[in-house]
């Protein structure tokens, strides 16, 4: 029993290590994501009784984590529906600090040693990157953690709860899919003798969903998809320049998103091969998914074009850490076998120890640095993007239709119906940006048809005459003057740092002129 205690000891001082870090985050920045004001709009009209729908009536698939949304709503419906914020901000860290803690047992029961997962555990919890995003109120850490929780089960040979977590890890987020056909693929391999279980227990699973969600919203794929490989094709086209593919490369091999021309990349690169080698010769093959996850991860990406957002990189920051831990322990093997000269063995041990040190350092180095940005950012979005929604909130009728791109803060605190110029919630604009191809013919559609009663745009847009997915807002002059007929500018709202992302922090509030109706 004590010796049990003892071995806990590590696991349990760097797991509160993590918790003090991330709640100082937390406190110090008390960051929300944009994103995650849809699934919370989402969760609270189903906890207020009002469907599975972000504008009441509309039944539109447009957030990314329905299993989020269903757990979310539940509790909204016991603590009340207002409080969805506050308790996504209390279950996603516990669920990002426990993906850390069962892929340190999972490695545990696959055999290698307690300090390279602890290590991992570490790089882990001290990532900015995962904090960040921990603490911002999406469904990234309910991803990390049934990744873990899948393989936790497969390292202790039960493929059925392995299946089962990743056929939930599919409801959580469609790219879950990746992670989790590998793992079943895995499992059937290592437990042939039972696929038929296995398969009814994902299909037990996904099937509900997939039934429901046909029936709902008329198809289980997130509108989402659809709006963003339609509406921004501008910019998701760069996605597949080779540039990208080399960006994603220098997240598999680094962990850190580092260029190659930094002198850490290439430490990390060293650590990696050296935790992909162990890996490869590790007894238990299923401690493979790690470096195979995120190769299969990052060519996907690249082929679907999907954007390089953080909260979609860090499942496979999730691998590569440990990685990272396990590649450090490798070389201290080494460094202590018996058959390697001892000056050798004492080089290699000073420098392995010294990678590992410089390593953390390298990832924590600058958390500082990001607390007070992402407080700043903080500062803009709760200023700019959720004072617009308060105003809307106050000064505009309940029947009132905004149209706006942002339709996180914005649409989640106005809670008036939501013409989302991204597509996202609104079908239609996915099919006249298809029909269309410019983006000025996508905007005139959008308010000579849908007619909003007031229309949310970043201040250049209009000043400048030009759209900030590309090309021109107006395609012509008459066309500008057209617009100014139907709408008049009704305010303006500017961020407190406009330095940090100058064009996105100033907006300009459009009313329809009661004449247009």
């Amino acid at each position: 029993m004590r010796h049990r205690i003892v071995a806990a000891l590590p696991v349990v001082a760097t797991a509160l290590i993590g918790a003090a870090a991330w709640l100082w985050f937390a406190l110090s920045t008390r960051t929300t994501l944009e994103d995650a004001y849809i699934t919370f709009r989402y969760a609270r009209n189903l906890a207020r009784g009002l469907g599975f729908v972000y504008n009441p009536g509309e039944r539109v698939l447009g957030t990314t984590t329905p299993l989020l949304t269903l757990m979310l709503a539940a509790l909204g419906r016991v603590f009340g529906p207002d409080r969805i914020p506050l308790i996504s901000s209390i279950l996603m860290p516990a669920f990002g600090l426990a993906a850390g803690l069962f892929t340190y047992a999972s490695l545990a029961s696959l055999g290698f040693s307690r300090i390279a997962a602890a290590l991992g555990l570490l790089l882990f919890v001290l990532h900015p990157f995962v904090i960040r995003t921990s603490v911002g109120g999406m469904e990234t850490p309910l991803v990390l953690f049934l990744m873990a929780l899948g393989l936790y089960c497969l390292a202790r040979k039960r493929p059925v709860a392995a299946t089962a977590a990743a056929a939930l890890l599919a409801i959580c987020r469609l790219d879950g899919i990746i992670w989790g056909g590998i793992l079943v693929a895995a499992s059937l391999l290592s437990n042939y003798r039972r696929p038929l279980r296995q398969a009814s227990g994902f299909a037990a699973v996904v099937l509900p969903w997939v039934v429901f969600a046909t029936l709902y919203f008329g198809s289980a794929i997130p509108n989402t998809m659809l709006a963003k490989g339609v509406v921004r094709p501008g910019r998701e086209q760069l996605l597949l320049d080779p540039l990208h593919f080399r960006r994603l490369s220098h997240w598999y091999l680094s962990g850190t998103g580092l260029s190659p021309d930094h002198t850490l990349f290439w430490i990390w690169v060293g650590l990696l091969a050296a935790g992909v080698y162990a890996v490869i010769r590790a007894k238990r093959r299923e401690a493979l998914l790690l470096p195979l996850f995120p190769l299969a991860y990052a060519v996907l990406m690249y082929l679907g074009r999907a954007p390089m957002y953080q909260w979609y990189l860090l499942p496979m920051l999730l691998c590569c850490l440990f990685l990272v831990g396990i590649g450090c322990w490798r070389l201290s093997s080494w460094a202590t076998c018996p058959t390697v000269n001892r000056h050798w063995r004492a080089a290699v041990a000073v420098c392995a120890i010294a990678i590992g040190v410089v390593g953390a350092l390298g990832v924590t180095r600058d958390l500082p640095r990001r607390i007070r940005r992402a407080r700043d950012f903080q500062d803009n979005e709760w200023s700019l993007r959720r004072g617009i929604g308060l105003w809307l909130n106050r000064n505009t009728p309940p029947n009132a239709s905004i149209a706006m791109e942002a339709i996180g803060y914005q649409g989640y605190f106005a809670e008036r119906r939501v013409i989302d110029m991204a597509g996202i919630v609104t079908p239609r604009v996915v099919q006249f940006k298809a029909s269309t191809g410019s983006n000025g013919a996508l905007f005139r559609r959008v308010w000579t048809e849908f007619k909003p009663d007031y229309i949310v745009l970043r201040s250049f847009e209009v000043d400048e005459n030009r759209h900030f997915n590309g090309g021109n807002l107006f395609e012509s002059e008459v066309e500008r003057a057209h617009f100014f007929t139907h709408y008049r500018e009704r305010r303006r709202f500017s961020a407190p740092h406009p330095d940090i992302a100058p064009l996105v922090t100033h907006l300009t509030l459009y009313q329809r002129l009661p004449q247009s109706h």
